[in-house]
C-alpha cells in the first residue's frame, strides 16, 4: 500500500448513480489541477463511457490475477461486475501531483478512508429520488438499468453522514463553485473569491 507523504491528499467523490459526481469533480478538479486516478472494472463499457477515460475495463482474467498480485488498493463486487483502485495508480498520480481524486461508491470510499485516514476527504454528491430517475431518463438509460440503480439509492445517500462534506447538486455551476472552494481549503491554492 502507498503511504500518502504529509502534503498529499485524495479525494474521494461518492454517492448515487447519475447525481452527477464524475461531472462536478472533473470540473473542480480541472479548476484546481486535480486528476483522476480510474478505476479498473469488469464490465463492460457503456455507450457513453470511453476507455481510459472513465474506467480501465479489463477481463475477469485480467483483473483476477492483478488481484492475485495484490496491486489493488480496494476490491469490491456490485451487480456481479468488479471495481478495483490499484495501489501503483495512486502513487504516480500523487508522485506527480501531490493530490488525487477517485470516484467510488461507499464501500469502496469506507474501505480508503480506513486505509488513510486523515489524508482521505470523502465528498458526497447527491440529488433527490426523482431528480435522479429524470435525469437517467434523459440520459437515455433502459428501465432495467434505472430500475437497478434505483435499488442502490437509499444506501448511497445514507453514507452522506459519514462523509467530510455533501453537496447537493440542484445546479452545477453552483455545486462546483462550492465544491471548488471546499476542495481549496485542503490545497491551499488561495483562489481569489470575486464575490
Amino acid at each position: 500500500m502507498y503511504r500518502l507523504k504529509d502534503d498529499e491528499i485524495l479525494f474521494v467523490f461518492t454517492g448515487p448513480h447519475g447525481a452527477g459526481r464524475k461531472t462536478v469533480a472533473e470540473m473542480s478538479g480541472a479548476t484546481l489541477g486535480v486528476k483522476q486516478v480510474l478505476s479498473y472494472t469488469t464490465r463492460p463499457p457503456r455507450p457513453t463511457e470511453v476507455e481510459g477515460q472513465d474506467y480501465r475495463f479489463i477481463s475477469p482474467v485480467e483483473f483476477f490475477n492483478a488481484q492475485s498480485k495484490g496491486e489493488f488498493l480496494e476490491v469490491m463486487q456490485t451487480d456481479s461486475h468488479f471495481y478495483g483502485v490499484k495501489s501503483q495508480d495512486v502513487a504516480n498520480m500523487l508522485h506527480d501531483r501531490g493530490s488525487a481524486f477517485l470516484i467510488l461508491n461507499a464501500e469502496g470510499a469506507t474501505k480508503l478512508k480506513d486505509l488513510y485516514g486523515d489524508k482521505l476527504v470523502r465528498i458526497m454528491i447527491y440529488v433527490d429520488r426523482k431528480t435522479l430517475v429524470q435525469r437517467m431518463k434523459e440520459n437515455g438509460e433502459s428501465d432495467a438499468d434505472i430500475e437497478r440503480y434505483n435499488s442502490h439509492y437509499d444506501s448511497s445517500v445514507a453514507y452522506r453522514s459519514e462523509c467530510e462534506h455533501s453537496f447537493e447538486n440542484v445546479d452545477l455551476a453552483h455545486t462546483v463553485f462550492d465544491l471548488t472552494k471546499t476542495l481549496d481549503t485542503y490545497l491551499n491554492r488561495n483562489l481569489v473569491d470575486m464575490d
